[in-house]
């Protein structure tokens, strides 16, 4: 077969193919995580049958380093290392350095702090920039937000992996080392995770202790007053697996909640996955038809529409202009433009959920960019880039 016949044969189905949709897509590269995932799914059973339970990849096989380096404002250090005998992931072992930094920063007596670390996984997920989707990663952000609640102030920044050599240093020391020698660092080791542990202190007292209290063991409080009163409350209450409920009338049982998740559920019910900003009673009815209820719900219920800042400007204002409207005139396209933020949707590839939008008064032109933050560099970004380098300067 000749030259000439060759490229006839590939012009021929160049043409008949052309009609389909192919695209061409080049193979990506296999992540560590998935090659890990294959090797734990090939672990044969053992002897007696059972498969060998492999949680993560390991960062090393007879156990992983955290260490910790605590600069106070005069600049003095304390250096400390952790060592975790356990099988534990690459960013579970950054989650536990984390962890561990704001412990340390607790019992040194810190009232605020700025944690540092070289992961920018662990970094984005904590300011919320990157969502966790794994139920570990998940327990972490919880355990973190909730023992860095006792600090007036603190944030966590990324820094390259060279500026963090001292600290990776002591980590490599600690993974190594059964004992560390020198007394400027503190060594410590543990089996399991900080996610095993109790995440919070045990609860305290609330008003359901009686009820559940007289429930149980039939116990009443020593003061008459409130053991009548408890005996008055106890028909419209029931437990149920340890949760106490409250009988509502026709209707499904109410769960009560304690003095800690109020606030909580309150916010998510006013502002956050229902977002209607209801008021007064609306919001009373709302809780309750969520199925939770306690026995300040309406004066909580206030407090929380008196303390929301989007209430407090869009509410009992007239929203009509105090002069008459005017036409908008462009002359001329690109002479003029109006830009705004959509979303957040559904996060899409390099964890982007903002658009960021601009449209031309004269021609309605579009231009559109999804973002993953909006931010002030982002929309002069954006400004510089999709209006000013392609349409010029708007008068």
């Amino acid at each position: 077969m000749t030259h000439s016949e060759v490229s006839g044969r590939m012009i021929k189905w160049t043409v008949e193919l052309g009609e389909y949709d192919i695209e061409y897509k080049p193979r990506v590269a296999i992540k560590a995580q998935a090659l890990s995932d294959i090797l734990s799914e090939m672990v044969k059973p053992n002897e007696g049958g059972s498969m060998t339970n492999i949680r993560g990849w390991a960062s090393s096989l007879a156990g992983c380093g955290v260490g910790v380096v605590i600069i106070s404002p005069p600049r003095e250090k304390i250096k400390l290392a952790l060592r975790i005998d356990s099988w534990v992931t690459n960013n579970e072992v950054e989650y536990e350095a984390v962890l561990a930094g704001i412990q340390a920063a607790r019992e040194v007596g810190a009232s605020w702090i700025i944690l540092y670390s070289d992961s920018q996984l662990i970094t984005q997920q904590i300011k919320g920039v990157y969502e966790a989707k794994d139920d570990m990663m998940l327990k972490y952000l919880q355990l973190i937000k909730a023992r860095a609640e006792v600090f007036a102030d603190w944030g966590i920044e990324q820094i390259p992996r060279e500026e963090n050599s001292e600290t990776d240093a002591v980590a490599k020391m600690a993974a190594s080392l059964s004992e560390v020698s020198t007394r400027e660092i503190l060594h410590a080791s543990r089996l399991i995770l900080s996610t095993e542990e109790e995440m919070l202190p045990e609860p305290e007292d609330s008003w359901m202790t009686p009820l559940i209290k007289f429930i149980v063991n039939n116990e009443l409080h020593e003061d008459r007053a409130r053991a009548q009163k408890t005996k008055r409350q106890d028909p419209r209450f029931v437990l149920l697996n340890n949760i106490l409920y409250r009988r509502s009338f026709q209707g499904p049982l109410l769960k009560c909640l304690s003095e800690k998740e109020v606030d909580y559920v309150l916010r998510e019910i006013h502002e956050g996955c229902c977002a209607e900003h209801l008021r007064g009673m609306s919001l009373v009815r709302k809780t309750m038809l969520v199925d939770f209820w306690w026995p300040t719900l309406s004066q909580d219920s206030a407090r929380m529409v008196q303390s929301c800042e989007g209430c407090q400007h869009n509410s009992n204002f007239k929203h009509s202009p105090a002069t008459l409207m005017k036409p908008i005139w462009a002359s001329c396209p690109f002479d003029q433009w109006g830009t705004d933020i959509v979303g957040s949707f559904s996060i899409a590839r390099a964890q982007k959920k903002f658009s960021l939008v601009a449209v031309d008064y004269f021609s309605k032109w579009v231009e559109a960019e999804p973002l993953a933050k909006i931010n002030e560099h982002e929309v002069l970004k954006f400004s510089w880039k999709n209006i000013v380098c392609r349409f010029g300067v708007p008068r």
